[in-house]
């Protein structure tokens, strides 16, 4: 397992993850340790959905070249819930 060294820590920025430690019970290391690994899965949550998004993008340009004539998203979903609009599921 690789080991890091940190040396000439302001002092601003040691009493948190101090405090943080003695809160949590645990050692200075073990919270840096436990800041650093949700930092990096913060990371690779926003790559996830970078890619999601940029996959999305891409399925939507593809549906509107295939479909040119769809009717807009925004005007059905109004028409769904206008209020005066007959619901096909209400008895006859």
């Amino acid at each position: 397992m690789p080991n890091l060294t940190v040396r000439n820590i302001p002092e601003q920025n040691y009493t948190e993850p101090q405090q943080e430690a003695r809160e949590n019970q645990r050692s200075v290391n073990a919270e840096v340790l436990k800041a650093i690994a949700v930092r990096a899965e913060a990371r690779r949550r926003r790559r996830q959905a970078d890619r999601a998004m940029r996959e999305l993008d891409r399925l939507r340009v593809e549906t509107s070249r295939k479909y040119p004539n769809a009717p807009e998203r925004v005007k059905l979903i109004r028409e769904i819930r206008d209020p005066r609009r007959k619901s096909p599921w209400a008895p006859a």
